[in-house]
């Protein structure tokens, strides 16, 4: 298998987009029984944090499965969100099985600078206490997992859809997703640019409407259903995002019977 040169990261999200808004209502509310669905598994302890982990390779095909309906002008339904249960569910599984693997070695790497501050932060929800922020260790180990995490990521990005759309063992397909991810990483670079921005944009406005709540101008709940229904709105660009890239980087894959283009 080979991959092309990327064009952008800025075309991947203007793609995610034009994704979202072939079918928004549809798109929110699968997004919402997602997370519906999310939430209450971590309402187990430990065991849900984990399922919900080693199910995601699944999940992230069921979205990648939406948006290559949706490319292809096909509608879109809440039992789409199970279409990645459907096809090589047992190497999808072992890829979260690593994936939960490779979280659980990068938090014990960062635990190395703050005896495990974020470890717990991540696993059990503990805040981190204001000595670990004041002291830096907590930064520190932020740092070492950013740094140890990236190649994590760049294997996982497009392991889940190699894996269910191109027949991949989970091995071969963190290879491959690894090497695209390296050889494209101008385009990522851009891409996790964007978002940055966009998420500093988003910190902002909650920021002044958190202002507005202190001052008692907004309600609280306001400022809860904010954050919220931006998260629920968010979700569905970033998947197409993801599609988009790997339509970019993977052109030939089993169902790119037309390019991707934007629909007036």
């Amino acid at each position: 298998m080979t991959t092309v040169p990327a064009k952008n990261g800025w075309f991947w999200l203007v793609q995610g987009v034009d994704l979202f808004r072939r079918s928004p209502a549809k798109w929110l509310l699968i997004v919402l029984v997602y997370w519906l669905m999310i939430a209450l598994l971590n309402q187990i302890p430990v065991v849900g944090a984990l399922i919900a982990t080693m199910l995601l390779p699944a999940f992230s095909v069921s979205f990648m499965v939406m948006c290559d309906q949706l490319a292809h002008h096909h509608a879109i339904g809440v039992t789409t969100l199970f279409a990645g249960f459907r096809t090589r569910l047992a190497p999808l599984i072992t890829l979260g099985g690593l994936y939960l693997a490779s979280i659980v070695v990068v938090l014990g790497i960062s635990a190395v600078a703050d005896n495990g501050v974020l470890w717990q932060w991540v696993i059990s929800g503990k805040a981190p206490p204001a000595a670990a922020m004041r002291d830096g260790s907590l930064s520190s180990a932020l740092l070492l997992a950013a740094g140890f995490g990236t190649p994590v990521m760049m294997a996982f990005w497009f392991a889940p859809v190699l894996t269910a759309w191109h027949e991949m063992g989970a091995v071969k397909a963190l290879f491959f997703s690894f090497f695209a991810a390296w050889r494209n990483w101008r385009a990522f670079l851009l891409y996790g640019a964007i978002l940055m921005l966009i998420g500093i944009g988003i910190s902002v406005m909650i920021g002044v409407v958190g202002l507005l709540t202190v001052a008692k101008i907004v309600p609280g709940d306001v400022l809860r259903l904010s954050a919220f229904l931006i998260s629920i709105a968010i979700m569905p660009v970033i998947f197409g995002s993801f599609y988009a890239g790997y339509r970019d980087l993977f052109p030939s894959h089993p169902g790119a019977a037309e390019p991707l283009v934007p629909v007036n």
